[in-house]
């Protein structure tokens, strides 16, 4: 009996370095090849030196870049407030026993990010991650606007505020002349919470001044300046794609579905396919990210229905060029993938969307081709323990773009608070806790379909999906 596709690929990964050839020597043309080659992991990248290995750093050949989320930041915190009735904003004087809002924050509250757990992180990540190559940013600098006695929409210049502190902050930590940062929209970085026009929002002309310094080019891009969305070449063949997810996402009641031909989302869709199809043309891959991911923690659409459809067309017909794609939004930690069950053809789909949840998947992975992975990040904002990841990737060659791993560090925010200091360390490392020598999508199938199995880690993964360390 032959072995299953993903058996078959975890052996390619793991062969040794000298013995190692391109995958179609390796296994010949059978029906895993087939998944494989659907995929930007094929040829020279499956015998490329640093993806036979678990990668604790980066070396020669690789590159690191910065995955940060949610931040939130809420110039009204107030250390003793009580956070149930006020957000963080004022001491409840009636019952004085609710006034527990901690200095870096209150975790598992409606509350926002304050200033001293930014400052924090930052001073942390100008420490231990300023030599990275890039910094994706997915989103929601600006407070929410649960506080009904100061509501966001009377007070427009601090929601623009908020977002040139976390501009100014990224300025400041790390070294631009070496840094790229490419940022995106959140759900909560309009002037109206959930709410953005689908062509030319008043606060995109807010944010191109906001995030000029950063040299992106936005001032000359029709597509930023009309949808909020553009491509940036981070590394010569490396292309960003940020796209504007409040244009798919069923809560902006500005927009349209895209099975409506006038919607918005509709033509950043197609925006996408065009620039996709120009990178696979000239040889160059692609990372997508957005703000609001196609999927909850527990699997629940939420883009609209057409929008949702065409989005995941969209990534599996490109599968072979997008390496991976990265979110924010719901605080957690998850990884939702795109397979087809056509083995004979998988390019041509068609294409399913599935997220792993707190429950094991169910999906054979032995008759399906997984051809796309999507990573969701956890956020600053404590809602759980604050955390961010630092990504090592492939930076030259025929492999430029392939990730390698990532290790999340997060902090304790209990201890934070009692020790008065904010300690970020390892959480976990994906080769260290998944068992992953890279991220390629059939090594992603082989945990999956572990996972399946309720194999141990699983349980970690679990854990780690609410940033609660090990």
């Amino acid at each position: 009996m032959r072995a299953s596709c993903t058996v078959l690929a975890a052996l390619a990964i793991m062969a040794p370095i000298v013995n190692a050839a391109p995958a179609v020597s390796f296994w010949g043309k059978d029906r895993c090849q087939k998944c494989i080659d659907a995929t930007p992991y094929t040829g020279s990248l499956m015998t490329a030196h640093d993806l036979k290995k678990p990668q604790n750093s980066a070396s020669s050949g690789t590159g690191k870049f910065l995955h940060i989320t949610d931040i939130h930041i809420d110039e009204l915190y107030l250390v003793g407030s009580d956070p149930a009735n006020t957000q963080c904003h004022r001491v409840n004087s009636t019952a004085p026993n609710n006034n527990v809002a901690g200095k870096y924050g209150t975790l598992g509250s409606i509350c926002d990010t304050p200033q001293t757990l930014m400052d924090a992180t930052f001073t942390w990540m100008q420490n231990n991650a300023r030599d990275v190559d890039f910094i994706i940013y997915t989103g929601d600098s600006a407070r929410h606007d649960r506080d009904k006695q100061v509501p966001r929409q009377n007070t427009p210049n601090a929601t623009l505020a908020e977002h040139k502190m976390v501009a100014d902050k990224i300025a400041s930590t790390f070294d631009m002349t070496k840094t790229t940062y490419i940022p995106t929209w959140g759900n909560n970085d309009q002037l109206v919470y959930n709410k953005m026009n689908g062509t030319y929002d008043p606060v995109i002309a807010s944010l191109t001044t906001i995030l000029a310094p950063f040299n992106l080019g936005l001032d000359s891009s029709p597509s930023w300046k009309k949808g909020g969305y553009f491509s940036y070449e981070v590394k010569p063949g490396l292309v960003v794609l940020s796209l504007n997810s409040m244009l798919l996402f069923s809560s902006n009641t500005l927009t349209k579905d895209c099975s409506d031909p006038t919607s918005a989302g509709l033509e950043m869709l197609s925006w996408a396919n065009d620039t996709l199809t120009s990178l696979q043309a000239a040889g160059k891959k692609a990372y997508v990210m957005q703000h609001v991911p196609p999927t909850s923690a527990a699997g629940a659409a939420l883009y609209y229905p057409g929008c949702q459809t065409q989005y995941v067309n969209l990534i599996g017909s490109h599968a072979k060029t997008i390496i991976s794609s990265f979110f924010g939004h719901t605080n957690n930690d998850y990884v939702s993938f795109i397979y087809t069950n056509n083995t004979e053809a998988p390019a041509n789909g068609p294409f399913f969307l599935s997220t792993i949840t707190n429950t094991p998947p169910t999906l054979d992975f032995t008759k399906n081709c997984v051809l796309h992975v999507m990573s969701q990040g956890p956020s600053i904002i404590p809602s759980n323990n604050p955390a961010v990841r630092v990504y090592s990737y492939s930076n030259q060659g025929a492999s430029l773009g392939a990730l390698l791993g990532y290790v999340q560090y997060w902090s304790d925010l209990v201890k934070d608070n009692t020790n008065d200091a904010v300690d970020y360390a390892v959480e976990y490392h994906t080769y260290s806790a998944y068992g992953l020598f890279n991220l390629a999508p059939f090594s992603w199938a082989k945990v999956f379909a572990g996972w399946a199995k309720n194999a141990t880690n699983f349980q970690a993964y679990v854990r780690y999906q609410n940033v609660l360390g090990n």
